[in-house]
């Protein structure tokens, strides 16, 4: 799908176009609320801690690389989430299910977008 074609405003139109043209390694003020850091890095050298609001999770399907759809890279996101944080991906495998579940996520299945039947959403809620 062309995202850039449903975007009504001029505004998103160059929003959309500054999300994708920002530089890696840097912090990137996109709007008042929304800001951007692209990282190039080994998901097993993260070591983030209370950090973001959200990952956008869309690596490879488990089938494909499955090292990146482990516990153990699932607690590394866990990790390196705020509470409340969110991790959404287009993977809706039961063994990606559980996994998030097994590091403390609380996890939804969600409609997917076109061409997918369903997507995983994946909040930290507050550990009592």
């Amino acid at each position: 799908m062309n995202f850039i074609s449903v975007l009504e405003a001029e505004k998103e139109s160059d929003m959309f176009d500054e999300i994708h043209d920002v530089s890696w390694g840097e912090k990137h003020q996109i709007s008042d609320r929304f800001s951007l850091l692209k990282r190039k890095q080994f998901f097993e050298d993260i070591e983030d801690k209370d950090v973001f609001n959200l990952i956008y999770f869309d690596a490879f399907g488990a089938r494909v690389q499955p090292q990146l759809w482990t516990e153990e890279i699932f607690k590394k996101m866990f990790d390196a989430l705020k509470v409340d944080g969110v991790l959404v991906t287009y993977s809706a495998k039961g063994s990606v299910r559980r996994a998030m579940q097994a590091v403390g996520f609380m996890v939804e299945r969600l409609p997917g977008p076109p061409g997918k039947r369903e997507m995983l959403r994946a909040t930290k809620i507050k550990s009592e």
